[in-house]
């Protein structure tokens, strides 16, 4: 080779410049961009949904779909429902799923907010905190894997406990005549209901056993879906106070990570994210704490949250039950391991005249 041909070719050589290595992790890699990000965590609320409403849907398939509206009013219910006439009549062994959706705009702005606090942390946390240490040894994917089981069981208890039909009594019960002195006419719907119903004015009718209105799922708790409103409690607080664990690890118990690459939106903003992270992880968990108490409470005493604000617990003459016993009734099963399984049906241990739903 000529001395020509010899510079020629180191000229086309490719010499790597001198660059400070930035961590570029293959999650981050993944997740290289903000969009598409959050394009990961909708797709994430979306299968939830779909997940949820799957396991609520009951067999054979040919059981109708029923959606019903229910328009928030004082005084009256304005409510329409629409309903796949495959079956009207609806037996014990096929059961349809019932999805219940209250038209309240304070309530759609109350859920709207707890959404977007959730998709924040299924977002930022892994992204930030996860994944990184994750790719440089030092956590295991079990802790991923916790994470993302408790982010997703939170979720699915918020969305079907704010679709869930909560008890909603229907048009003329048959009413046995051993038991009418068991129920009451409700002076504002004028319709029969057994006692501890309550007439909600927001969504404008009787719910059985109704505990209370809750904005934040944008639906009443009653009889049906306060086993799914303990949940959501519960897995809110487990997943706040995961979120504010590794926020505390992070900067004080975890390996410094390599230098970043701070062009990158999320890593531009780390600190002010991870801020943000923990104020609402604060909030949260303190907040859903002490509602957590108050329904154990009372559950445990077997009154809800209206009688004690009514004052009328004493009306209610009924023995005190083991707690096995009331945590049973409400979760529809004695196997308590169950009790935190939000993707099942619940099945009332037992079947009184005025159940007509399963959940």
């Amino acid at each position: 080779m000529t001395p020509n041909e010899a510079t020629l070719a180191k000229s086309h050589l490719h010499i790597p410049s001198c660059q400070p290595i930035l961590r570029c992790s293959t999650f981050s890699h993944l997740i290289h961009s903000p969009c598409l990000a959050w394009g990961i965590a909708l797709t994430h609320l979306i299968l939830s949904s779909c997940f949820c409403t799957l396991v609520t849907s009951s067999f054979p398939l040919e059981v109708g779909l029923g959606v019903e509206l229910y328009e928030s009013h004082e005084g009256f219910d304005t409510s329409v429902s629409f309903f796949a006439r495959n079956t009207l009549q609806r037996s014990p062994s096929t059961m349809g799923l019932r999805i219940h959706i209250a038209i309240d705009p304070t309530g759609w702005c109350c859920i709207t907010w707890v959404f977007f606090i959730w998709i924040y942390n299924s977002v930022f946390i892994p992204r930030l905190i996860l994944f990184p240490h994750y790719d440089e040894g030092h956590i295991s994917s079990a802790l991923i894997i916790c994470y993302y089981l408790a982010s997703l069981c939170c979720v699915t208890s918020l969305i079907r406990a704010s679709i869930t039909d909560p008890g909603r009594l229907q048009q003329n019960p048959n009413i046995p005549h051993s038991e009418r002195d068991l129920w009451q006419l409700c002076n504002k719907c004028n319709m029969m209901r057994p006692k501890r119903s309550h007439h909600c004015s927001r969504c404008g009718h009787c719910v059985r056993r109704m505990d209370h209105h809750c904005p934040w799922i944008n639906n009443c708790v009653g009889e049906d879906n306060h086993w799914l409103f303990l949940q959501l409690c519960f897995y809110t607080q487990v997943l706040s106070f995961y979120t504010l664990v590794l926020d505390f690890c992070h900067y004080y118990y975890f390996q410094p990570l390599t230098p970043v690459n701070t062009e990158l939106f999320v890593f531009k903003h780390e600190l002010a994210f991870l801020r943000l992270s923990t104020c609402m992880g604060l909030l949260m968990f303190g907040g859903i704490s002490a509602l957590f108490y108050t329904q154990l409470m009372g559950i445990l005493t077997d009154t809800t949250t209206i009688e004690k604000m009514s004052h009328s617990c004493d009306e209610i003459s009924k023995p005190r039950k083991a707690w096995q016993q009331t945590f049973a009734e409400v979760f529809g099963t004695r196997w308590k391991i169950l009790w935190f399984v939000p993707f099942r049906k619940r099945q009332p241990l037992r079947v009184p005249y005025h159940f007509t739903n399963s959940v």
